[in-house]
């Protein structure tokens, strides 16, 4: 008669399931999740200083919509000095 093997127990590693494998999982995942964490708050600081770049800009536009208004209305004065001149002297 032929010998029959041993019954084999099927095991958590046989299944694709290596215990050692999964802390190394988590720790990747860890790894990840503090990598994405740390971009975030670099993203975050980022916004913020792109935020007061924006602020200092709009204040900087806003003077020179009044310098423009100023040098309009300087210039508009000009023309109506130099049109009453011409006018004086036809």
């Amino acid at each position: 008669m032929a010998a029959t093997p041993d019954p084999v127990e099927v095991g958590a590693s046989e299944h694709g399931r290596d215990e050692g494998k999964k802390g190394v999982t988590c720790s990747k995942s860890r790894d990840v999740v503090t990598s994405l964490e740390a971009r975030m708050s670099q993203l975050e600081s980022n916004l913020g200083t792109f935020g007061e770049h924006v602020d200092d800009v709009d204040g900087r536009c806003d003077g020179l919509e009044t310098e423009d208004a100023e040098i309009h209305s300087g210039i508009k004065d000009a023309l109506g000095g130099l049109e009453a001149d011409l006018r004086y002297k036809i």
